[in-house]
């Protein structure tokens, strides 16, 4: 049997998440059904991927990722965050804080304060908008393919501010997907925490509890659920330390006909956000395509924008190279076959280990095939880092560090869950 060539991926991988970097994890491992929630995959150039299951892949020893890493402990405990205490969950104490109830009042509206639920908008590195002389929010449209930056105008003279009529049909909406459902009433994310927080409690993080995008996983299963991953984010950006240990207890009251009570679970402080990202991963559709403004917005509704923006004052990711460099994982890849798309008789899989981020290169029939790792992308700024009022490569290459590097990181991480559940394997 002769092999032909190799095709890469035509569509968007998704993303990785970063507590693999905080914790010195390398090595990959189970994820479980997270079709269920976030849909099926397809089958794309040489990778099996139509109705492929979540895989396990394998450390040095052989044995599967979870062996190889069991055991070992988040390498950092120490309380080394610099962000004040009520960044941490006492709301009360917060000096920005726009209190802890409801969501936005007036997301439906389309002039002036209001454009930031609902429009992409000019932001600082800390995902705050950057207001104008006139106290207003910037949008950002497109002109010619670039983004732009443009002000909101009063033509009434009444105080009433809104964008100029020749540029409404080029702003930009902020998509929120499946995360829409921040939108819902407190008792449904209340109710999804209780649900996730249920299977945790008692627990405090360890690197064996973690898939290669950074999800949870409790007893061999994976927090997949969108809700729950959202309403952990929401409570993790909320959490506090109480004991003065570097571990943050992210924890809910409940109370039913069964007793009330409280569950708590533990993270270390160093991977607050690093961890809230690969939440913000999993809450995302597989196939979404993230921005700073849906991240902030998700924020928003979840009300925990003023604690993200606090705590993004000392946040840098270190990108996915390094984050990802040293994960693998097991894949079926087509060797044989591909002339013939339309008859599958003569298709030949083999079972390889890629390097998330470098790929691999698998030897069939004497041929060579390259087979690529996730496609990582870099994601949209809304920060005009060189106050140029364009949005250019100027504004994003390199820079990951404040909101930009945050919504890298959850991107990315978004990007490896995608490529694991569309072509992992299970053993």
């Amino acid at each position: 049997m002769k092999v032909t060539r190799t095709t890469s991926f035509s569509k968007r991988l998704t993303l990785a998440a970063l507590i693999s970097a905080a914790i010195g994890f390398t090595s990959i491992y189970n994820t479980t059904a997270f079709a269920e929630e976030h849909g099926s995959g397809s089958d794309h150039g040489q990778q099996k991927g139509a109705g492929a299951k979540k895989g396990e892949g394998k450390g040095a020893d052989g044995r599967g990722g979870a062996d190889s890493v069991r055991g070992k402990i988040l390498s950092t405990m120490e309380d080394d965050s610099d962000a004040p205490a009520w960044a941490k969950g006492n709301r009360e104490l917060n000096p920005h804080s726009k209190g802890t109830q409801g969501k936005p009042g007036t997301a439906g509206s389309k002039k002036g304060d209001d454009y930031g639920d609902l429009w992409v908008v000019l932001r600082d590195d800390n995902g705050d908008p950057v207001l104008d002389a006139n106290g207003q929010v910037q949008p950002i449209i497109i002109v010619d393919g670039q983004p732009v930056v443009v002000q909101l105008t009063d033509p009434d003279g009444d105080g009433h501010y809104e964008v100029p009529a020749e540029y409404t049909d080029a702003l930009q909406e902020v998509e929120l997907g499946r995360s829409n459902v921040t939108r819902s009433p407190d008792h449904v994310i209340l109710h999804s925490l209780e649900e996730a927080l249920s299977k945790l409690d008692g627990l405090t993080l360890t690197s064996d509890m973690l898939t290669e995008a950074g999800m949870l996983i409790v007893d061999g299963a994976t927090i997949d659920s969108p809700l729950e991953n959202l309403a952990l984010y929401q409570a993790l950006l909320t959490s506090t330390d109480t004991n003065n240990d570097g571990l943050l207890e992210v924890s809910v009251d409940y109370s039913g006909e069964g007793g009330s009570g409280s569950y708590t679970f533990l993270v270390p402080e160093s991977v607050q956000l690093d961890l809230a990202a690969s939440f913000l991963a999993a809450g995302s559709d597989k196939t979404a395509a993230l921005t700073v403004d849906r991240v902030v917005t998700v924020s928003e509704f979840l009300n925990v924008d003023d604690e993200l923006s606090t705590l993004l004052n000392n946040y840098v990711y270190d990108g996915s190279s390094t984050t990802y460099g040293t994960s693998t994982a097991w894949i079926n890849v087509q060797v044989d076959g591909m002339d013939t798309p339309a008859d599958f008789s003569d298709d030949i899989y083999q079972s390889v280990e890629v390097n998330l981020v470098s790929g691999t290169t698998v030897t069939y029939d004497g041929q060579e095939i390259f087979v690529p790792g996730v496609s990582f992308v870099t994601v949209p700024s809304s920060v005009d880092n060189n106050s140029d009022g364009v949005l250019d490569v100027n504004d994003t290459a390199g820079n990951l560090d404040g909101i930009d590097g945050f919504t890298q990181a959850t991107d990315d991480a978004l990007q490896v869950i995608e490529y694991i559940h569309d072509y992992s394997i299970d053993w």
